[in-house]
């Protein structure tokens, strides 16, 4: 199964953090490249746990999202990015080529 799902990270200087607002999983860092990385991690390690389980659970913990206040939080904040302001933002997405999974 090919598994995308939407991460964000945001921050400045040595103060960043990351969300997978699709399995509500976040993390912190120094640098953006600490917290991409990081979050990969994160979310394989996720992943390789909810392969473990019953395809009910499985579908349960695949469709885990974070709660709207927090997704409408990174919504904002890459907004503000994008008018221009100090700290910065990045999209991406995360891959995963599991077939265990459903």
């Amino acid at each position: 199964m090919n598994l995308t799902a939407r991460c964000y990270a945001y921050g400045s200087g040595e103060d960043w953090e990351a969300i997978c607002t699709d399995f509500n999983i976040a993390v912190d860092g120094k640098s953006l490249q600490a917290v991409k990385e990081s979050l990969n991690i994160c979310i394989e390690m996720y992943l390789e746990q909810v392969a473990e389980f019953s395809e009910e659970e499985q579908r349960r913990f695949l469709t885990r999202r974070s709660p709207l206040h927090v997704r409408a939080k990174w919504v904002f904040r890459s907004w503000l990015c994008s008018i221009g302001r100090r700290s910065q933002c990045q999209g991406f997405t995360f891959q995963s080529h599991l077939p265990a999974l459903p």
